[in-house]
């Protein structure tokens, strides 16, 4: 039966050492299935189903495994126990209730796996596209230090609010480990600075001011300074030089570099 659901599938993407365990884990599906039918009750092996169906979603994502692949395979185990099932009443009779009720059993047994592997499916998914997003998102805002004292942040790109959140993170925990008293937060790849991102801005310097860490602004463009003016941001009480030459100038003068 295992053979039968997808022989071609399987050869594309398991090699032969990953083939004998793959159709060991397929096996126990099928002897659920079976048992289920044998205690006539769906009961019997929901639990385990469950569990069965949430660690295949899993390996399913490891394995890459596209999602319609996997439930076109998944599907597949209702036509092959129905083609067994009739291949046995060639020597065996079973009464025509008989087989009604089996139905009654087997068909909830293998959708409910269909469910469970969906959810579990889209949920590790979900998690390892978010664990690589986070991963970008930390490597995009590098924290990088110029001395034992000083260090910099050049940013690029958009700042929303959840990179800035990611940004608030890195910088606090990269700071706290290079035991540096300055950073330098260079604007000069940033588009645009709206309110948003200002006070974005604002709170990662109030959290590393909290930690005893000092903030220097650098690069911000001429058009970026008009419209922080025009919309009314204001920048007091923060250090901000024109570049980063600037600002390492400024430190040295004050013994801080």
């Amino acid at each position: 039966m295992n053979e039968k659901i997808d022989k071609e599938f399987i050869d594309s993407i398991i090699s032969p050492d990953e083939l004998k365990e793959l159709n060991q884990w397929r096996a126990q599906f099928i002897s659920l299935v079976g048992e289920a039918i044998k205690e006539n009750s769906k009961d019997a092996v929901w639990t385990r189903v469950t569990e069965w169906a949430k660690l295949t979603g899993e390996s399913a994502v490891q394995r890459e495994v596209s999602l319609d692949e996997a439930l076109t395979t998944l599907t597949s185990y209702r036509t092959v126990t129905w083609r067994a099932i009739l291949e046995q009443l060639k020597d065996v009779h079973v009464a025509n209730e008989d087989l009604i009720q089996m139905g009654f059993v087997i068909d909830p047994v293998i959708d409910h796996a269909g469910y469970v592997f969906s959810t579990s499916y889209v949920d590790n998914h979900r998690r390892t596209i978010d664990r690589a997003q986070q991963a970008v998102l930390e490597y995009s805002v590098p924290v990088v230090g110029l001395s034992e004292k000083v260090a910099i942040l050049p940013l690029v790109g958009d700042l929303d609010t959840h990179r800035a959140k990611v940004l608030k993170e890195s910088s606090l925990f990269r700071c706290r480990d290079l035991r540096n008293s300055v950073l330098i937060l260079d604007l000069s790849g940033v588009p645009i600075v709206d309110t948003v991102v200002a006070n974005e801005i604002f709170q990662v310097i109030k959290a590393l001011r909290l930690i005893g860490v000092d903030t220097v602004l650098t690069g911000l463009r001429p058009e970026i300074a008009q419209s922080v003016v025009e919309m009314g941001i204001s920048f007091n009480g923060i250090t901000i030089k024109k570049n980063l030459q600037n600002a390492i100038e400024y430190l040295q003068s004050t013994g801080n570099f």
